[in-house]
Protein backbone atom coordinates (compact mmCIF):
# COMPACT_ATOMS: atom_id res chain seq x y z
CA UNK A 1 0.00 0.00 0.00
CA UNK A 2 1.02 3.38 -0.72
CA UNK A 3 0.87 6.35 1.10
CA UNK A 4 0.35 9.85 -0.19
CA UNK A 5 -0.45 13.35 1.57
CA UNK A 6 -4.15 13.92 2.00
CA UNK A 7 -4.59 17.66 2.25
CA UNK A 8 -7.39 20.34 2.47
CA UNK A 9 -7.40 23.21 0.61
CA UNK A 10 -8.88 26.62 2.35
CA UNK A 11 -12.38 27.60 3.14
CA UNK A 12 -14.52 29.12 0.48
CA UNK A 13 -18.00 30.81 1.22
CA UNK A 14 -21.47 30.01 -0.19
CA UNK A 15 -22.79 31.89 -2.92
CA UNK A 16 -26.09 31.23 -3.27
CA UNK A 17 -26.69 29.89 -7.04
CA UNK A 18 -23.48 29.56 -7.70
CA UNK A 19 -22.35 27.10 -5.10
CA UNK A 20 -22.03 23.04 -5.82
CA UNK A 21 -24.95 22.73 -3.01
CA UNK A 22 -28.15 23.85 -2.12
CA UNK A 23 -27.90 25.35 1.50
CA UNK A 24 -31.24 26.46 1.82
CA UNK A 25 -32.49 23.07 1.12
CA UNK A 26 -29.94 21.14 3.44
CA UNK A 27 -29.55 23.30 7.04
CA UNK A 28 -32.80 22.34 8.31
CA UNK A 29 -31.39 19.51 8.92
CA UNK A 30 -29.19 20.94 11.85
CA UNK A 31 -32.53 21.95 13.17
CA UNK A 32 -34.60 18.41 13.80
CA UNK A 33 -34.51 15.86 15.62
CA UNK A 34 -33.58 12.99 12.57
CA UNK A 35 -36.56 11.29 13.47
CA UNK A 36 -38.79 14.33 12.51
CA UNK A 37 -37.16 14.63 8.72
CA UNK A 38 -39.52 14.32 6.32
CA UNK A 39 -37.45 12.34 3.88
CA UNK A 40 -39.93 11.67 1.27
CA UNK A 41 -40.99 15.59 0.88
CA UNK A 42 -37.54 16.53 0.74
CA UNK A 43 -36.40 13.46 -1.86
CA UNK A 44 -33.82 12.78 1.01
CA UNK A 45 -32.99 9.02 1.49
CA UNK A 46 -31.40 7.47 4.29
CA UNK A 47 -27.57 5.63 3.25
CA UNK A 48 -25.04 3.88 5.45
CA UNK A 49 -22.64 6.45 6.54
CA UNK A 50 -19.74 3.73 7.06
CA UNK A 51 -20.00 2.83 3.37
CA UNK A 52 -18.71 5.95 1.98
CA UNK A 53 -15.72 5.56 -0.84
CA UNK A 54 -14.80 6.67 -4.37
CA UNK A 55 -14.50 4.26 -7.37
CA UNK A 56 -12.95 6.91 -9.56
CA UNK A 57 -9.96 9.62 -8.46
CA UNK A 58 -11.73 12.52 -7.46
CA UNK A 59 -10.93 15.51 -4.72
CA UNK A 60 -14.32 15.54 -2.47
CA UNK A 61 -15.81 18.80 -1.53
CA UNK A 62 -17.43 19.03 2.38
CA UNK A 63 -19.32 21.93 3.29
CA UNK A 64 -20.85 23.06 6.83
CA UNK A 65 -24.53 23.34 6.53
CA UNK A 66 -25.44 23.84 10.27
CA UNK A 67 -25.02 22.86 14.13
CA UNK A 68 -26.66 23.18 16.75
CA UNK A 69 -24.70 22.11 19.71
CA UNK A 70 -22.28 24.34 22.17
CA UNK A 71 -19.37 22.04 21.93
CA UNK A 72 -16.51 22.91 19.40
CA UNK A 73 -16.34 19.96 17.38
CA UNK A 74 -12.87 19.53 15.14
CA UNK A 75 -14.47 17.17 11.92
CA UNK A 76 -11.41 15.11 10.46
CA UNK A 77 -11.43 12.89 7.04
CA UNK A 78 -9.65 9.31 6.66
CA UNK A 79 -8.84 8.13 3.78
CA UNK A 80 -7.77 4.45 3.58
CA UNK A 81 -7.17 2.80 0.12
CA UNK A 82 -4.56 3.62 -1.85
CA UNK A 83 -3.98 6.44 0.06
CA UNK A 84 -3.98 6.08 3.87
CA UNK A 85 -4.02 9.80 5.78
CA UNK A 86 -6.06 11.62 7.87
CA UNK A 87 -6.80 15.22 7.54
CA UNK A 88 -8.45 17.66 9.76
CA UNK A 89 -11.59 19.06 7.69
CA UNK A 90 -12.57 21.86 10.05
CA UNK A 91 -10.78 23.27 12.93
CA UNK A 92 -14.34 23.68 14.58
CA UNK A 93 -17.51 23.20 13.45
CA UNK A 94 -19.13 26.48 14.74
CA UNK A 95 -20.95 28.96 13.21
CA UNK A 96 -21.81 32.71 13.49
CA UNK A 97 -24.69 32.14 11.93
CA UNK A 98 -25.95 28.31 12.72
CA UNK A 99 -29.16 26.58 14.51
CA UNK A 100 -27.30 27.49 18.01
CA UNK A 101 -24.68 30.23 16.85
CA UNK A 102 -21.14 31.49 18.51
CA UNK A 103 -19.80 34.65 18.32
CA UNK A 104 -16.19 33.44 17.89
CA UNK A 105 -17.08 30.73 15.87
CA UNK A 106 -15.00 29.94 12.52
CA UNK A 107 -17.67 29.48 10.16
CA UNK A 108 -20.74 30.70 8.42
CA UNK A 109 -23.10 28.66 7.01
CA UNK A 110 -22.21 27.43 3.62
CA UNK A 111 -18.36 27.35 4.03
CA UNK A 112 -17.04 24.59 2.15
CA UNK A 113 -13.19 23.14 1.26
CA UNK A 114 -11.85 20.78 -1.38
CA UNK A 115 -9.42 17.99 -0.48
CA UNK A 116 -6.12 16.93 -2.99
CA UNK A 117 -7.14 14.08 -5.24
CA UNK A 118 -7.81 10.80 -3.67
CA UNK A 119 -7.84 7.60 -6.24
CA UNK A 120 -10.61 5.88 -6.70
CA UNK A 121 -10.93 2.57 -4.53
CA UNK A 122 -10.33 4.68 -1.24
CA UNK A 123 -12.59 3.82 1.66
CA UNK A 124 -13.66 7.51 3.04
CA UNK A 125 -14.17 7.49 7.40
CA UNK A 126 -15.35 10.93 9.16
CA UNK A 127 -14.89 11.68 12.50
CA UNK A 128 -15.96 14.14 15.03
CA UNK A 129 -14.19 15.28 18.35
CA UNK A 130 -16.83 16.04 20.81
CA UNK A 131 -15.96 19.46 22.26
CA UNK A 132 -12.27 18.82 20.81
CA UNK A 133 -11.09 22.27 21.20
CA UNK A 134 -11.59 22.50 24.38
CA UNK A 135 -10.48 18.36 25.34
CA UNK A 136 -8.61 17.04 22.52
CA UNK A 137 -8.18 13.79 24.20
CA UNK A 138 -11.48 13.22 23.93
CA UNK A 139 -12.60 9.96 22.20
CA UNK A 140 -13.42 10.94 18.50
CA UNK A 141 -17.17 9.25 17.05
CA UNK A 142 -16.34 7.83 13.36
CA UNK A 143 -18.47 6.90 10.46
CA UNK A 144 -17.08 3.67 11.16
CA UNK A 145 -19.21 2.24 14.05
CA UNK A 146 -16.55 -0.51 14.60
CA UNK A 147 -14.05 2.06 15.88
CA UNK A 148 -17.17 3.70 18.10
CA UNK A 149 -17.61 3.04 22.24
CA UNK A 150 -21.15 2.04 22.95
CA UNK A 151 -23.15 4.50 24.97
CA UNK A 152 -26.33 3.10 26.98
CA UNK A 153 -27.23 6.76 26.61
CA UNK A 154 -27.33 6.38 23.03
CA UNK A 155 -29.97 3.57 21.80
CA UNK A 156 -28.46 3.83 18.30
CA UNK A 157 -25.05 3.28 19.82
CA UNK A 158 -22.19 2.58 18.30
CA UNK A 159 -24.25 4.03 15.23
CA UNK A 160 -23.38 8.08 15.93
CA UNK A 161 -23.95 9.42 12.48
CA UNK A 162 -26.91 9.24 10.34
CA UNK A 163 -26.43 10.25 6.07
CA UNK A 164 -28.82 11.56 3.53
CA UNK A 165 -28.54 11.22 -0.03
CA UNK A 166 -29.82 13.74 -2.00
CA UNK A 167 -30.14 11.85 -5.71
CA UNK A 168 -31.30 14.78 -7.74
CA UNK A 169 -28.19 16.45 -7.22
CA UNK A 170 -25.83 13.25 -6.27
CA UNK A 171 -25.26 15.10 -3.10
CA UNK A 172 -24.64 13.12 0.36
CA UNK A 173 -25.51 14.87 4.04
CA UNK A 174 -23.75 13.33 7.01
CA UNK A 175 -25.10 14.49 10.55
CA UNK A 176 -23.87 13.45 13.84
CA UNK A 177 -25.04 13.38 17.42
CA UNK A 178 -22.16 14.53 19.48
CA UNK A 179 -23.24 13.24 23.50
CA UNK A 180 -22.75 9.67 24.64
CA UNK A 181 -23.00 10.77 28.03
CA UNK A 182 -26.10 11.31 30.49
CA UNK A 183 -27.92 14.06 29.07
CA UNK A 184 -28.06 13.06 25.58
CA UNK A 185 -30.73 14.20 23.53
CA UNK A 186 -30.09 11.46 20.51
CA UNK A 187 -31.10 14.12 17.61
CA UNK A 188 -28.04 13.59 14.76
CA UNK A 189 -28.18 17.49 14.41
CA UNK A 190 -24.97 18.32 16.60
CA UNK A 191 -23.34 19.27 13.29
CA UNK A 192 -24.45 18.71 9.68
CA UNK A 193 -22.10 18.45 6.96
CA UNK A 194 -22.64 18.06 2.78
CA UNK A 195 -20.44 16.00 0.89
CA UNK A 196 -19.70 15.80 -2.96
CA UNK A 197 -17.48 12.83 -4.09
CA UNK A 198 -18.77 12.95 -7.29
CA UNK A 199 -21.65 11.25 -9.58
CA UNK A 200 -20.30 7.55 -9.75
CA UNK A 201 -19.66 7.54 -6.40
CA UNK A 202 -22.92 9.12 -5.29
CA UNK A 203 -24.79 6.11 -7.68
CA UNK A 204 -22.36 2.97 -6.17
CA UNK A 205 -23.14 4.21 -2.42
CA UNK A 206 -27.01 5.31 -2.85
CA UNK A 207 -27.93 2.25 -5.15
CA UNK A 208 -26.13 -0.24 -2.38
CA UNK A 209 -25.91 0.86 0.88
CA UNK A 210 -29.41 2.67 0.29
CA UNK A 211 -31.97 2.21 4.08
CA UNK A 212 -34.91 3.73 2.31
CA UNK A 213 -37.23 7.15 3.67
CA UNK A 214 -38.29 5.80 6.63
CA UNK A 215 -36.72 8.20 9.43
CA UNK A 216 -37.63 6.15 12.18
CA UNK A 217 -35.54 2.88 11.73
CA UNK A 218 -32.85 1.87 14.05
CA UNK A 219 -29.93 2.56 12.74
CA UNK A 220 -27.43 0.07 14.35
CA UNK A 221 -30.08 -2.34 12.78
CA UNK A 222 -31.13 -0.95 9.53
CA UNK A 223 -31.32 -3.24 6.60
CA UNK A 224 -30.67 -2.17 3.08
CA UNK A 225 -33.55 -1.46 0.94
CA UNK A 226 -33.82 -1.37 -3.10
CA UNK A 227 -34.02 1.64 -4.97
CA UNK A 228 -37.21 1.88 -6.72
CA UNK A 229 -35.81 3.90 -9.69
CA UNK A 230 -32.16 3.72 -11.88
CA UNK A 231 -29.98 6.89 -12.08
CA UNK A 232 -28.33 7.97 -14.71
CA UNK A 233 -25.16 10.24 -14.60
CA UNK A 234 -26.37 12.99 -16.81
CA UNK A 235 -30.66 13.82 -15.66
CA UNK A 236 -30.18 12.16 -12.20
CA UNK A 237 -33.39 11.87 -11.09
CA UNK A 238 -35.79 13.16 -13.67
CA UNK A 239 -34.90 10.21 -16.47
CA UNK A 240 -35.34 8.07 -13.43
CA UNK A 241 -38.89 9.09 -12.85
CA UNK A 242 -39.76 9.12 -16.49
CA UNK A 243 -38.25 5.58 -17.15
CA UNK A 244 -40.67 4.29 -14.14
CA UNK A 245 -43.45 6.16 -15.48
CA UNK A 246 -42.85 4.96 -19.13
CA UNK A 247 -42.53 1.22 -17.70
CA UNK A 248 -45.81 1.51 -15.98
CA UNK A 249 -47.64 3.18 -18.91
CA UNK A 250 -46.88 0.55 -21.31
CA UNK A 251 -47.65 -1.87 -18.96
CA UNK A 252 -51.18 -0.52 -18.43
CA UNK A 253 -51.90 -0.07 -22.14
CA UNK A 254 -50.55 -3.64 -22.80
CA UNK A 255 -53.14 -4.68 -19.94
CA UNK A 256 -55.99 -2.67 -21.46
CA UNK A 257 -55.28 -4.59 -25.11
CA UNK A 258 -55.46 -7.93 -23.74
CA UNK A 259 -59.15 -9.24 -24.79
CA UNK A 260 -61.42 -9.71 -21.75
CA UNK A 261 -61.17 -13.40 -20.69
CA UNK A 262 -64.74 -14.98 -19.46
Amino acid sequence: MTTTSLSVGPIQHYVQGNSWFDLAKYQNLGKVNRVSVNLSASNLWLIDASKLSLVNDYAPRIAFINESAANKNPVRLTAQGQTLQTATVFSDLSGVNSALSSKDAPLSMGDWVQTSTIQGGTKLDFSVTPNGVNNPNARSLSTNPRLNAISKFNPDAPVYWTAYADPKADRIILAYEDNTNWGSDNDYNDGVIALDLGAASFRNIFQNYNYGQNPNISLKSAKYVSVPFELHSTLGVVVAIAIVAQKWFFQRKKLQSKPLMV
